[in-house]
């Protein structure tokens, strides 16, 4: 596993605030004596209104029958030689997450040892998603029967490659490779694409409120991923000259990233209306250049010129768009949730709760625009 789960959840960091109440409009004297956590100088003034801890060790909330991530996968693979520089070769791939590790966040019903009260909180376990902890109390688990189960982590992730090469000679050598591929399901890995590719391995937001794995219709998020792509082509091509001159090109295409409607509600987003609901950004083409002249001098030492040009075709497609339906968080009560009010309604909250995105479904970045590089080398 990767230090980052111990580092936040196992107190390799540490967020406390300590609070203090201003009865006296005078801020400063609040820390007259030069030291703000004088706890007790602050409750004999009676300012001092206590800390909480943001980031509490979580060694007893470890599932006792945790397991490691687990994944398997199948492939299959064959090349044929064609001619004695060109070879056609196939392979094909199939990769299923089996469980992962995360920190989930579980309704559970806690009671209060004086009054013999219940309330319901939610508490972080660090589980296998769907298993364990993460089930049902009904199931031997930590989450309330009332709500829906916490999902078992999904991705799979299917691909066929398909790759014509020929070697380098007669002074040239070319290639084209594509991939037909998908990745879905809820869960796209140890870095979050939900979350613009944060990197918080184990501890990510996959699981980190009980509604967000699922739209608000009660399914489970089990579509295209957000770094999903269809189709990927590469095709290259080099040719040396024999006064010293080198030409490559390598030209891309790319089929366009899914789009989701995404809600901004309970200071979480969510995807409404389940992955992929807006379709995708459209197809990619670019090419990147380099020119080479390499000048042989005396005293087996040599002075090359070059240049790299990167999307020499000036390519300016879109390549992100707005899905944020509101800016301003809406809110919905657990009951609202379970009984499809806010499926009913969520359009209209946003409207006159959640301060409606202007832009949504505008574009918000294009392909980079073409750069150029000169370069010297001098070797001796």
């Amino acid at each position: 596993m990767k230090l980052y789960i111990a580092v936040l959840s196992f107190g390799g960091w540490k967020h406390k605030r300590d609070f203090y109440a201003l009865k006296d409009p005078d801020w400063t004297k609040i820390a007259s004596s030069g030291q703000i956590n004088d706890r007790a100088s602050q409750e004999a003034n009676n300012t001092y209104a206590g800390t909480l801890d943001y980031l509490p060790s979580s060694f007893d909330r470890i599932d006792p029958d945790l397991k490691p991530a687990c994944q398997s996968e199948l492939s299959f693979g064959a090349e044929k030689k064609l001619a004695e520089n060109v070879s056609l070769s196939l392979r094909l791939v199939y990769k299923h997450l089996i469980r992962t590790i995360e920190d989930v966040g579980a309704l559970e019903w806690v009671v209060d040892p004086q009054t013999g009260s219940k309330t319901l909180e939610e508490i972080f376990y660090i589980t296998n998603p769907g298993y364990g902890y993460s089930r049902p109390v009904s199931q031997g688990g930590k989450f309330a029967d009332e709500y829906w189960p916490c999902p078992k982590a999904k991705r799979d992730y299917y691909a066929l490659n398909l790759s014509l090469e020929k070697k380098l000679s007669d002074r040239w050598q070319a290639g084209i490779n594509y991939t037909l591929s998908r990745v879905a399901g809820n869960y796209s890995g140890l870095n979050s694409a939900d979350e613009d590719g944060r990197n918080a391995p184990n501890v990510t937001l996959y699981y980190d409120d009980w509604f967000i794995a699922y739209d608000v219709y009660g399914k489970v998020l089990d579509e295209p991923l957000p770094h999903d792509r269809t189709h990927y082509i590469k095709a290259f091509g080099s040719y040396v000259f024999p006064f010293g001159l080198t030409i490559d090109f390598t030209a891309y295409g790319r089929s366009g990233l899914p789009l989701s409607t995404r809600l901004y509600m309970n200071n979480r987003y969510i995807y409404p209306e389940n992955r992929g609901d807006l379709g995708r950004l459209p197809f990619t083409f670019w090419a990147d250049i380099f020119i080479e002249y390499a000048l042989r001098l005396p005293n087996k030492t040599s002075l090359a010129i070059n240049l790299q040009i990167d999307n020499v075709t000036n390519t300016k497609t879109i390549q992100s768009k707005i899905t944020e339906l509101n800016r301003t968080s809406i809110w919905a009560d657990d009951k609202e949730i379970l009984d499809g009010t806010l499926a009913r309604n969520y359009r209209t909250w946003v409207q006159t709760k959640g301060n409606p995105h202007p832009a949504f479904g505008q574009w918000s970045t294009r392909f980079s625009p073409w750069s150029a590089r000169l370069g010297f080398k001098f070797a001796f």
